[in-house]
């Protein structure tokens, strides 16, 4: 066969094209056959860090192997595991915790599950009693741990026909979500874990891995920012609970919208911004300390939030740091020295902050001051005066539908929890989800039948007074004004916005209660947004009634140490004395 021409005059070159003609024959063979199974060495799950190279170090004060605190004891002995079926992943679950916590924290363990954020007692017997299905609110009977009884488990073959049958499903599918033991709804700023590292270990409000573990998927959500535990717990985990409507969220100037679509934040970009929380929100003055930079753990101690051991039934039972404790008050009351984030300054004490250790200079309480020249402010919470704005939610309303219309809930499918929003959404465009499911947050199951809320209108001004159970006058909030709807199986209406009865035959179940707002300022309200004024006295907005006005009408606290203000007091807000009259002039040349 002659030789191709190029290759006449060099053999070298024409040996060199020989062997690539060959070698990519070879590699076309490879290519082209049928594909076999190739040996690989299986991967060892017991060998942590083969894959999680440089993962975090879950805290200097925890120094273990892996299998320490993520196998269960009878599974640590195994020499190699082929998936991680047996891997623990969140040893501070309390269904874990003590087993890998319970050596070096059983004291921390028993004070966390009797205490409110565990037991949820202020919530289930309040409401419970509200509806009718105890006759007491406080000492409370029913929580999820600590000493009380564990709530009742609803019976789906038995009919609900009042609302205090209906009040344990409403609980378990509605108000539980924030538990302890449960994960919780998932989406932007709700992403937590559950037991210790709910508070302990941090979520981003993306719920992303943030660490330099190669083995971690960062496109995916539901991970922690870190492999990490901290002390120094910043405000926006506690946000992952605290949303809504509710004390924290209020910390933040946060002010839920209303659920229809109507009430959407304007579009950006041709885009809707992504709910956080699972809501918009308005945007109200901040408290005074979250101006300043002071996070939620520079007040609420560790004892507050996990507890004395003592289990409580309400959250104002709790003790607590004051605002005494750190600016003093009444009768020459100063800082508390012994705080150790109190310090003496030159310009005088100094409060360092757990963010960051910044210092800030404490404002101490004024006894020259108009206000605090009155005797009878004695008796009232700073807040009721300090207090920017509050949480004023009128009339809500409660629906269970085992049947639902589709049509309605096309424009209010948002319900300030991603999970209920995406079942609505999904009936409201199928004609065959028209008995719908879902879940209850205690068991994890899924059964027949979905709650919705809603309210009648909502307010941040203007702010009754009641009576807390220390005898101080607070501020006021409707919590809550129930009107309970359930819709059977067959469309039945079977209650249709009842007002339940309390338990004890005391009168309608509705309640406003004293709690303390976090939406403090440096400054006082006006004197005339208490005396004077027929809200703040608890006589409504208008002496004409409406169906609406009506609300703003106090009910009587679900706790019977709390009150409302009694004749007396309210004719001597609404008529001031001379005293009084001399003292505002004097404040107002001041």
């Amino acid at each position: 066969m002659p030789e191709i021409g190029i290759f006449r005059d060099r053999p070298s070159m024409k040996v060199a094209a020989i062997r690539g003609i060959i070698g990519t024959a070879i590699l076309l063979s490879w290519i082209l056959a049928p594909a076999r199974p190739m040996a690989s060495k299986p991967i060892d799950y017991a060998d942590c860090l083969a894959c999680h190279r440089g993962i975090e170090s879950i805290s200097d004060r925890h120094p273990f192997a892996c299998a320490d605190c993520h196998l269960l004891p009878e599974d640590r002995p195994a020499r190699t595991l082929t998936d991680h079926s047996k891997t623990v992943r969140n040893p501070s679950d309390p269904r874990h915790v003590e087993t890998f916590c319970g050596r070096c924290h059983e004291t921390e363990i028993q004070a966390v599950r009797n205490s409110l954020h565990a037991t949820m007692a202020g919530i289930i017997n309040q409401t419970r009693y509200l509806w009718g299905a105890q006759d007491r609110a406080a000492p409370g009977r029913y929580g999820l741990s600590g000493p009380f009884k564990a709530l009742p488990d609803p019976q789906p073959e038995v009919q609900p026909e009042t609302p205090a049958m209906l009040v344990d499903d409403f609980l378990r599918r509605r108000c539980l979500r924030c538990h302890l033991h449960g994960q919780g709804a998932e989406g932007p700023g709700l992403y937590r874990a559950t037991g210790c590292a709910a508070c302990h270990v941090f979520y981003n409000n993306e719920g992303r891995y943030e660490g330099v573990d190669p083995a971690m998927d960062r496109s995916k959500t539901g991970y922690p920012a870190r492999h990490a535990l901290t002390t120094r717990i910043p405000n926006d985990q506690c946000l992952h609970c605290h949303n809504h409507n509710h004390v924290g969220a209020d910390y933040e100037g946060l002010f839920e919208h209303d659920h229809s679509d109507t009430y959407r934040s304007p579009m950006v970009n041709g885009k809707l911004p992504p709910m956080r929380y699972g809501i918009d929100h308005h945007r109200l003055a901040r408290d005074i300390h979250g101006e300043r930079g002071l996070w939620c753990i520079d007040c609420h101690t560790r004892q507050d939030v996990m507890g004395d051991g003592h289990a409580y039934s309400f959250q104002m039972e709790v003790p607590k740091r004051s605002c005494s404790d750190c600016h003093g008050g009444f009768g020459g009351k100063g800082p508390d020295m012994t705080n150790p984030e109190i310090r003496k300054g030159p310009a005088g004490p100094m409060y360092v902050s757990k963010n960051l250790g910044k210092e800030h200079r404490l404002p101490l309480f004024r006894p020259d001051s108009a206000a605090h020249r009155i005797e009878a402010h004695v008796r009232v919470r700073c807040s009721a005066c300090h207090a920017q704005w509050s949480f004023q939610d009128y009339g809500m309303s409660v629906m269970r539908e085992d049947r639902i219309n589709d049509y309605k809930w096309r424009d209010l499918s948002v319900q300030g929890d991603p999970y209920i929003q995406g079942k609505l959404k999904a009936y409201a465009v199928s004609p065959d989800t028209a008995y719908p499911l879902s879940v209850d947050y205690l068991s994890g199951r899924e059964r027949e039948g979905i709650w919705s809320v809603g309210w009648r209108f909502r307010r941040w001004e203007p702010l009754p007074l009641g009576v807390d159970p220390a005898g101080r006058y607070a501020i006021l909030r409707p919590f809550y004004q129930y009107l309970i709807t359930h819709v059977d199986r067959s469309g039945a209406v079977l209650l249709d916005s009842v007002a339940p009865q309390r338990g004890d035959g005391a009168g309608r179940g509705w309640a406003f209660m004293p709690y303390v707002p976090h939406t403090i300022a440096p400054f006082g309200r006006t004197c005339t947004a208490c005396h004077m004024n027929r809200v703040a006295a608890g006589l409504g907005i208008q002496d004409d009634l409406t169906r609406d006005t009506a609300l703003t009408l106090p009910s009587p606290p679900a706790i019977h140490s709390m009150r409302l203000l009694f004749p007396q007091e309210q004719e001597r807000l609404l008529n001031p004395s001379r005293e009084w009259r001399r003292h505002r002039l004097q404040g107002l040349r001041e």
